[in-house]
């Protein structure tokens, strides 16, 4: 089931993973099973090439980035102790121009 969020004038609709499955085996042709399959997969390939810092673009929906953060000093403001904060790879999302273009018009 859609859950429904809304900021001032604004809803926002999230598909949870169930009707997801269920909208691409219908418009695949494919078993929910298969689909499940596929998308576990492509999250799989997704992960570990991220993970190897390499990028990862699929023509007219976009590119994931991973960006490495040095590792920093920080304060904790309790205590006034300085800590150590190991270096993070965040994962960046740019949406390829033609899917943007999708929704201006």
């Amino acid at each position: 089931m859609q859950q429904i969020f809304h900021t001032e004038r604004i809803l926002y609709f999230i598909m949870n993973n169930k009707d997801f499955i269920s909208a691409l085996s219908e418009e695949c042709g494919l078993s929910a099973n298969q689909v499940s399959s596929a998308v576990e997969s492509l999250i799989s390939v997704i992960t570990q090439n991220l993970k190897n810092m390499d990028s990862v673009a699929i023509p007219g929906f976009g590119k994931f980035d991973a960006i490495k953060e040095d590792e920093k000093i920080s304060k904790d403001l309790s205590t006034g102790k300085r800590l150590l904060l190991p270096p993070v790879i965040n994962v960046v999302f740019t949406p390829a121009s033609a899917f943007i273009k999708i929704f201006e018009k």
